[in-house]
């Protein structure tokens, strides 16, 4: 697959821009030009009062960004420079984590080559290079963001502006590399449970674990209401129906669990020639068993929605419960979790008893 993104000589390549000097010694960009600027020499206060007198921005925001220019509390242009040999720095360093993921991502599909006809394993596989795409677009075009701060650094009066640009530059920086790093987990993840399918199990179980307890959740909720035991201050309905989006995700993260299961099941016993590990199929029946038990506790609740408690939610909110369930179809096993997590709290109703629950 051959995962690589441009080499690292783009950054000294960009310090040496027109107009700037490049101490290759160093590695630090030269003092770009001569500058006329009323900031170089001001204490901070001073420099912040003349900013905000300039833009009306934000006091703390201009302290936050001219802190990165300056020296022993005063705004200097050689602090500027500083500055952008700095971010040159922390610009390269995704570019690196975004080959590490690549190479990390290679592993995983060397490893999964005998089961990645399995949805489970295809979706991530497909998962992890669109992700790896757009993070590496990302970090391609940090180098032109690059260059364009150093290229407001040679106008003169821009202390500021070439500050706050190298601020969100560095935020833009370490936000790739977080992404890249967090491929990189999950491609090593993935390789980790096909070489050993148990350790597949075991998270499965433990997602059981989850699903239960998401359960546990509805169905208390309901006691709750059939024994009209609510405050005075909480409205029914909007407890009723926040427990029924609970019990719709419920029943997606069962599907999710079943179908990683089911995949489970169809998985391959390896030839000597193969990287991917054996199921232990005594587990695996374990967690059917149990899946199982969920979806018939799962199905008892339902008869209880479908018996339509005297609460009126649905009147209230059956349009919404169902808008609910239409973006609930775009949430297609493998599940993220965290999206649907994300996608409820959009939903949730604003009461007491849906925080605590």
């Amino acid at each position: 697959m051959g995962h690589r993104t441009k080499g690292s000589d783009i950054y000294v390549a960009i310090l040496r821009h027109r107009g700037g000097r490049y101490n290759a010694a160093s590695g630090k960009p030269g003092r770009v030009t001569d500058h006329d600027d009323s900031l170089d020499g001001l204490p901070m206060d001073a420099a912040v009062d003349a900013v905000v007198a300039r833009t009306g921005d934000d006091p703390d925001a201009i302290r936050a960004a001219l802190e990165r220019v300056t020296v022993d509390g005063v705004v200097r242009h050689e602090a500027v420079d500083d500055a952008l040999a700095h971010v040159s720095k922390v610009v390269s360093t995704p570019e690196t984590r975004v080959e590490n993921a690549g190479m990390l991502i290679d592993d995983a599909r060397e490893a999964a080559a005998a089961v990645d006809h399995l949805d489970s394993v295809a979706a991530r596989l497909d998962d992890f290079e669109e992700r790896h795409a757009a993070v590496a677009s990302r970090v391609d075009g940090l180098g032109d963001r690059l260059q364009s701060v150093i290229s407001l650094a040679n106008e003169s009066d821009a202390i500021y502006e070439t500050a706050v640009e190298i601020r969100q530059l560095n935020a833009a920086a370490n936000s790739a590399q977080h992404t890249a790093d967090k491929l990189g987990v999950d491609a090593e993840e993935l390789e980790a449970w096909v070489r050993t399918p148990d350790r597949r199990v075991d998270a499965l179980d433990d997602d059981a674990d989850a699903v239960a307890g998401f359960i546990d959740g509805v169905e208390e909720t309901l006691d709750m209401l059939a024994a009209g035991d609510v405050d005075t201050d909480v409205d029914p309905a909007a407890v009723g129906f926040d427990a029924a989006l609970r019990h719709r995700v419920s029943r997606l993260l069962l599907d999710d669990l079943r179908a990683e299961v089911g995949d489970l099941h169809a998985w391959p016993d390896p030839s000597p020639d193969d990287a991917h590990g054996a199921v232990d199929t005594v587990a695996l029946a374990a967690l059917d068993d149990r899946l199982a038990s969920l979806e018939d506790r799962w199905r008892s609740i339902s008869d209880r929605f479908d018996g339509r408690p005297a609460v009126g939610w649905q009147d209230r909110y059956g349009d919404r419960l169902a808008d609910f369930e239409s973006a609930l179809d775009d949430h297609a096993p493998p599940v993220d979790w965290g999206a649907v997590e994300s996608l409820l709290g959009e939903y949730r109703p604003e009461t007491d008893d849906s925080e605590s629950t």
